[in-house]
Formats: structure tokens, sequence, C-alpha cells
């Protein structure tokens, strides 16, 4: 979700967005600039290597869905979605695949959230020149028995699929198949791969969840979306499984995200029974699992000073649940915003916070689909508590 309050790249006070992303003058300007620049550009990293066994993999897919969009625009479409899968690899090819959309549309639509007054910290990257840890189209590696277990990840309002890349990878890299979902409408931008994009979209007067009007749409509609999303997916995937030969154990499965997409996560796995753990990084949790708590394995990534206020969230779950505080962090902290952006303003360094994270996911989902064990990173600055 996006908070254009403090930050640049804020992520819910949801009117404020559109604004942001409506500048379409000025995007198409950025993009021409990038355009004529990419012959020029080398990619290169800013941020760590992931640090499982494996190399990783990515592909891309369009979703035509049979289900009417409830959140489009346009009454009476059929609802239809793009994800990003990655998954583990035994490649040896280092031809890394750009972080953002090869459209450059992911990189034009942050760059045209910076105010026109924000100075540049000196050691700023350009977004476009980023490149991820990921092949593309690389072979999937073979499993031993069953197939990899399968996280469906679910993205922020306002942001997109991939704004947590370097966590996403990481668990590719650790044996998940991780399938980043693109909420159409409700993303800072989609890209299907025919080039074409859509954008953010909220309905007047119900946009800001904070009111009753739009605490009632994104507690309806909203979170209905989403969490159907999530289980379309699912079922798309198991009639396409020969998209990743067939290596993917859909019954073995788990979900996570952030902001609005912790709910997103939440209420998709309440709607699919092979779900059996999910994960939630400061989300507010709206929709059916706000009344009728998950009740399966929860891990709740809090920040400092939450925007989701997931203590009730804590002590409703019946099942196993765990509340990890980062100190000093806040909401944004559990993207890749501090990467994108250099100097972005946070109290926890970028290398710690996405360190605390990656091992609480890795640690987490490995005891709950791969039986593994599971004790928390203990560390100076995270409060820690379990049920």
């Amino acid at each position: 979700m996006i908070l254009i309050k403090r930050k640049l790249w804020p992520v819910v006070v949801f009117v404020q967005v559109l604004g942001a992303c409506s500048n379409d003058t000025e995007q198409s300007v950025q993009m021409n600039q990038l355009d004529t620049k990419k012959e020029s550009r080398t990619h290169q990293h800013h941020y760590p290597q992931p640090t499982g066994n494996f190399n990783v993999g990515v592909k891309t897919f369009d979703i035509a869905s049979y289900q009417e969009d409830r959140v489009s625009p346009v009454l009476g479409v059929l609802r239809n979605l793009h994800i990003t899968v990655f998954y583990p690899s035994d490649t040896l090819n280092q031809n890394y695949h750009p972080y953002f959309d090869k459209w450059g549309k992911q990189a034009a639509y942050l760059e045209g959230l910076r105010p026109a007054d924000a100075p540049n910290h000196p050691e700023q990257h350009q977004l476009s020149d980023m490149s991820s840890w990921s092949i593309l189209d690389a072979p999937i590696a073979q499993h031993e028995r069953t197939g990899w277990p399968v996280l469906f990840y679910s993205h922020g309002l306002g942001l997109f699929e991939t704004d947590n890349r370097e966590l996403l990878e990481t668990l590719a890299s650790h044996g998940f198949v991780v399938v980043a979902i693109n909420h159409t409408y409700l993303a800072g931008v989609t890209t299907f791969n025919t080039g074409k994009s859509t954008h953010l979209y909220l309905p007047e007067e119900q946009q800001d969840v904070t009111t009753p009007l739009g605490r009632t749409y994104f507690d309806t509609t909203v979170a209905a979306q989403i969490g159907q999303d999530v289980q379309l997916t699912h079922e798309w995937l198991l009639w396409h499984q020969w998209h990743l030969d067939h290596q993917i154990d859909l019954r073995n499965i788990g979900t996570l995200g952030f902001s609005l997409g912790g709910s997103a996560a939440m209420n998709g796995c309440q709607l699919i029974a092979y779900c059996i753990a999910a994960a939630n990084m400061d989300g507010i949790v709206l929709g059916t699992v706000a009344q009728q708590p998950l009740n399966k394995p929860l891990l709740l990534l809090s920040a400092s000073t939450p925007f989701s206020q997931l203590n009730s969230t804590f002590t409703a779950n019946q099942a196993e649940t765990h509340l990890v505080t980062i100190i000093g962090s806040e909401h944004n902290d559990f993207t890749d915003q501090n990467r994108w952006i250099v100097g972005y303003p946070s109290a926890v360094n970028p290398d710690v916070m996405h360190q605390i994270v990656k091992e609480s996911m890795t640690t987490f989902f490995k005891a709950h689909l791969t039986n593994q064990s599971f004790v928390l990173p203990q560390r100076h600055g995270v409060h820690i508590i379990s049920k």
C-alpha cells in the first residue's frame, strides 16, 4: 500500500496516490529518456545475491480469467492477471534479467512518484539500470520427490508484483517456487507480456480505508478480489504445470504479502484447502479473515509504528502464530524501496532489515512446508512473541 506522506515511494493514505500516478505526460518523457539511453547502460546489482543453494530462474505469464473483475473501472469485464514466477534452477548462466520489466514501465512509474523538488542523493542510481539475480527462462531444477513447494506473493497497494524481489529470489534459491501476483487495478502499474499496461484505479470517495465508505469498499470488494486472485492463480497453475516441467507441488503451498497484500495472503490461504501457512508483512487485515481467523500457522512481521495493528490478529489466530516487531522500522522497510532509493530515511540499516525478513520467512516456510526445524532469528532490535 502507498502512504505518500514522508517518503519518496510511500506505501495507505490512498487518495494521494492517484495524483502521483496520473501524470502521463511526465512518465512519457521519462520513458523516452529511458529508451534513448537503453543501449549504453550496463545493469548492476544493488542488493546481495540470494543465499540458498540454487540459482534462480524466472518466467512471466498472463492469466485470462472466466471471472468478472470486481475492481475494474469498466463493468462486466473478465479478470486478467500477470504473474512472475521465481524458481530454483541449476543453471550456470549468469545473464541476469533486469530488475524491472523490460518495457521500462515499472521504473518510469516509480520515477513519476518522486516529488518534483526532491533532491537526488549523491549515490542515487538509475532504476532502469538495476539488475536482478534471476535468469529468464532458466530450466527448473528437478525435485527428488513430489515437486517444489509453492508460495504465492501479493504486493502492496500502488506497487507491483516484484516490489519484494530480493525476498522472493532468496526464497526461490532455498527451494521454493514463488508466484508473485500482480493484482490488476490495485497495482501502481500492471504490464502484461504483450506490453499492454493498466494502472491503479480506486472509485471516488472510496479511496481512503480510514473513512466509512473506503473501509467498506476495501473490506468487501477489494479483499474479496485479491483473495480470489490467489485462488485463481493456484487453479491456473493446476492446469499449466507443464510450464514448470511438472516440478511443483500444488498441494503444499503457503502465501505471503506486504501491506494490502497481507490481506490477499491471509484470505487466499483461507480459500485454498492446500494452503498450510501464511505470512503478513505489516499488512492491514481485511475481508473474511478479519471476522473469521485464519486458524493456520501465521507469521506476522510488524513495523515499529505499525500501520496494520497486528496484535489483534495475533490474539485471534487459533494456531501457531509469531509476531515479529523490528524496532525502528517503518511500513515501507518491508519492500525493496531501500534498494531503489539511496538515502531512504529509516532507523534500520537496509542490509539488516532485509536479512531479518529473509531469515524469518525462509525458516518459517521451511518449517511448515518442508518439515525443517524452526527458530526465528534472535537479533538486537527484534522483538518476538509466539504462541
